[in-house]
């Protein structure tokens, strides 16, 4: 007997509040289950209570940047998926580090339409789709 999956859950993270915000709005308006938060700090907090399957995370952000939040996740959710997006070409390095730590994770420059992100959430959910039906096999 088939059953429903519940909405991919994605974590949106971004300093820039209009920016986070716009783009939740519009993936919930494409049924993913969204929740938005403007620093790193509270990615990390938010995700280990509400365990995302995707996290969307800009990089350049005071305090924890999206690099160092999405590393602390990535120990405790290990089955989470990573986007991380910039519009400074100052990240490469940074993007670089996380590369040599051992992270995955899908890179995007700023300004990513949103197409592009829907695009990869599908794929996302997917994946995510074959290990739930498989975990329940």
């Amino acid at each position: 007997m088939a059953t429903a999956l519940r909405p991919l859950r994605v974590l949106v993270v971004d300093d820039e509040h209009v920016i986070a915000d716009s783009l939740s709005t519009i993936l919930r308006k494409q049924g993913f289950e969204v929740i938005a938060v403007y620093s790193g700090y509270s990615a990390i907090e938010t995700a280990f209570e509400w365990l995302p399957d995707v996290v969307i995370s800009d990089i350049n952000m005071p305090g924890v940047n999206g690099v160092d939040a999405i590393l602390s996740m990535a120990r405790r959710l290990p089955r989470a998926k990573f986007l991380l997006l910039s519009g400074h070409l100052a990240s490469r390095s940074t993007v670089n580090r996380a590369h040599e730590q051992g992270l995955r994770f899908v890179f995007l420059h700023k300004p990513v339409p949103p197409e592009s992100v829907a695009e990869y959430l599908k794929g996302c959910e997917l994946d995510s789709n074959v290990e739930r039906e498989g975990a329940s096999a």
